[in-house]
């Protein structure tokens, strides 16, 4: 399935109004302004990260590739964290179990 036919589940501001817009290709760009500070500085992340990128002067769109490509980055480092966490805890649990 396309890209663009997939359902998508993406948290936030920012990236609600760019899909909401059906700004996620160079040919949909929109032009964007943040209206406060707090949104600035997401806009200002997901524009270092690669995920909403610039087409021309003041015109942007949504990479949907970049951002799953993240997304992808973050859980690969996640649930090894996770595993490690969790073994980590069972094996202080069995230290304190007296049978």
């Amino acid at each position: 399935m396309p890209m663009a036919l997939r359902p998508h589940r993406i948290r936030g501001v920012i990236p609600a109004l760019f899909l909401a817009r059906h700004a996620i290709g160079p040919d949909d760009a929109i032009a964007f302004l943040p209206r406060d500070v707090s949104e600035q500085a997401t806009f200002d992340r997901l524009r270092a990260n690669g995920i909403v990128r610039e087409t021309a002067p003041g015109r942007f769109y949504f990479d949907l590739d970049a951002h799953y490509a993240s997304v992808e980055r973050r859980r690969r480092l996640a649930v090894p964290i996770a595993i490690i966490v969790s073994v980590l805890i069972a094996w202080i649990a069995t230290r304190f179990f007296r049978g």
